[in-house]
């Protein structure tokens, strides 16, 4: 009998937390386990895949290549049977089903409330399940099944293979400041005369940090001197009242918070276009629900 079909929920559990701890006796004691039942699970295991899944050492286990491929198809099948349980219940109080979709704060005040609005006239009774943060953080969440769509600013570069990008529509970043700052009414300014002000910076690891260096270094200037660190939109427009602080945002929103007065777009030598696109997984089924939503989206962008 193949073995894939004595393998239980459970087991999967166990394999991830052992791949997590490396260490058998933390593993059985997180899981309520022996140390003698958890070794002999695992050497079943490794057994009947003819492969080893760990190798050990003194200080502990260290997880094969073939362990680490085993992981990650167990943290998607964990994922999509958790999903399920949450689409089980939601769809048990009245639901037509679920979406989980994460966005960055570049999309979260414009793109994604236009696309839920119009996702929302096709499927009124659907429950919806939004996170925020960077693309690269949610990467994980997306690629084991815990959400469906992530949309924010991206490239199709640089993409792995389970996963495909949509671009959605062209961007530039914007360097802004408050309405009282003392470059906010200057017609023209220079990147250089940007250098002795102090930047709230958006992640290093974050696309839109990434296209504000490219910026810099296309002008031949240092990175920012970043001392407030944040990707917290409202918390970085409020800050800049407060000082001669400088930030970057998005084209699309600096246009939202200018409208209301709360920051100003500084007038510099923007030299490079960015793209907001949404990625999914490539291989998930298209359902009714998910290609709905994409098609909002490519409204709602259009």
């Amino acid at each position: 009998m193949d073995w894939t079909q004595r393998l239980r929920i459970r087991q999967l559990h166990v394999l991830v937390a052992l791949y997590e701890t490396r260490n058998v006796s933390h593993t059985a004691e997180r899981l309520s386990m022996t140390q003698p039942a958890l070794s002999r699970w695992l050497a079943e295991l490794e057994s009947e895949l003819g492969v080893s899944l760990f190798e050990r050492h003194s200080r502990g286990l260290v997880p094969t290549r073939f362990c680490a491929a085993l992981v990650v198809h167990a943290r998607t099948i964990l994922s999509e049977i958790a999903r399920t349980q949450d689409t089980i219940r939601v769809m048990a109080d009245g639901a037509a089903g679920q979406l989980a979709i994460g966005a960055t704060p570049t999309v979260a005040v414009d793109l994604l409330p236009d696309a839920i609005r119009r996702f929302r006239e096709a499927f009124p009774q659907a429950h919806l399940s939004l996170a925020e943060g960077t693309v690269e953080d949610m990467l994980p969440a997306l690629r084991e099944g815990r959400l469906d769509f992530v949309v924010g600013r991206t490239e199709v570069q640089g993409i792995d293979a389970p996963l495909r990008c949509d671009l959605l529509y062209a961007e530039t970043i914007r360097v802004i400041a408050g309405p009282k700052h003392p470059l906010a009414r200057r017609r023209k300014l220079s990147w250089e005369e940007t250098r002795p002000y102090t930047w709230i910076g958006p992640p290093p690891n974050s696309q839109i940090r990434r296209e504000l260096d490219y910026e810099l270094a296309l002008a031949g200037e240092p990175a920012p001197t970043v001392r407030i660190e944040s990707a917290t939109v409202l918390a970085n427009v409020a800050l800049l009242q407060q000082g001669e602080l400088l930030a970057v945002m998005s084209g699309r929103m600096t246009a939202y918070f200018r409208a209301l007065g709360q920051v100003v777009p500084l007038a510099l030598p923007y030299r490079r276009e960015g793209t907001v696109g949404v990625l999914r997984h490539r291989n998930a089924e298209q359902t009714p629900m998910r290609q709905a939503f994409m098609a909002a989206l490519s409204e709602a962008a259009r």
